[in-house]
């Protein structure tokens, strides 16, 4: 029986959140009835995922007593300890009897992505890290000008940007592992560049569906509506299809206005670009 694996990195102390973190992880603040963590827990259940590795670090101890061995929910839940912070990669050099690929992703995240078409995509390119990322529309509000050598070559009124925005969720093979430098914290788009400049194969997922990033007081608010209003679209597949979709090379989908001050990662395609 194949074991399909995901790791979740919820050790962060959510300062942004404040005050809803006072006295909680980020990963155990509700929407509705349910944790975010539960409901990327029951998400990824539904989705064939029957292992999951929790990182935890920050009140580490509240998630472990929530979610316990993950029985409950049909998992198989193991945890890896930072007994200090080590960013968003380097926990992963701590996961033990990992030896296929796996999800990797954030542990603040409201989504509707495929998790299995992920990691089904991934391996079958043999890739090492697959970045899923979701379209999005930057707006400047303001009028914008090009200077070379001190010339104004062209103005732009107002410009918008269609982005590749990276959604903190990724598919990784274990041995991406040896590109995380030891002894000190690392994030994702660290051990993401190093496999680049040596080479190595990285792949993206675009998709369509919903994604929101629990971040700040604002973004915790729009993401609980969103819930409430359609709890059964984030909690497992579309009924429909069985299924959510993917948009690999679909322009212009899902797109959103986003304010000048984004302060997400951007993935950049400058063929994309445009006023």
């Amino acid at each position: 029986m194949t074991i399909v694996h995901a790791i979740l990195l919820v050790g962060g102390k959510g300062t942004r959140l404040l005050p809803h973190t006072a006295d909680q992880p980020k990963a155990l603040i509700r929407l509705g009835r349910y944790a975010i963590l539960e409901i990327i827990l029951r998400r990824l259940r539904a989705f064939g995922f029957d292992r999951v590795t929790l990182c935890v670090s920050h009140l580490g101890e509240m998630i472990r007593a929530e979610f316990g061995s993950g029985a409950a929910l049909g998992l198989s839940i193991e945890y890896s300890v930072d007994e200090r912070p080590l960013g968003t990669a380097a926990p992963l050099l701590l996961t033990e009897n990992w030896d296929t690929p796996a999800v990797v992703m954030n542990g603040d995240i409201l989504t509707t992505i495929d998790f299995g078409d992920l990691l089904r995509r991934h391996q079958a390119r043999q890739s090492l890290l697959t970045v899923a990322f979701v379209r999005r529309r930057l707006s400047a509000g303001v009028g914008l000008v090009r200077v070379i050598d001190g010339r104004i070559r062209e103005v732009l009124e107002k410009p918008t940007f269609d982005l590749n925005v990276s959604s903190g969720i990724y598919a990784v093979s274990p041995a991406a592992r040896k590109y995380i430098p030891r002894g000190g914290p690392a994030d994702m788009p660290d051990l993401i560049n190093a496999l680049i400049r040596h080479d190595e194969p990285v792949h993206g997922y675009g998709f369509s569906g919903a994604w929101h990033d629990i971040g700040t007081p604002l973004r915790y608010d729009e993401a609980r509506k969103a819930f409430e209003a359609d709890p059964d679209r984030y909690l497992g597949p579309d009924p429909a299809t069985g299924r959510d979709q993917p948009a690999d090379g679909a322009p212009g989908a899902g797109l959103d206005d986003l304010a000048a001050g984004l302060d997400v990662g951007v993935l950049l395609d400058r063929s994309e670009a445009r006023a």
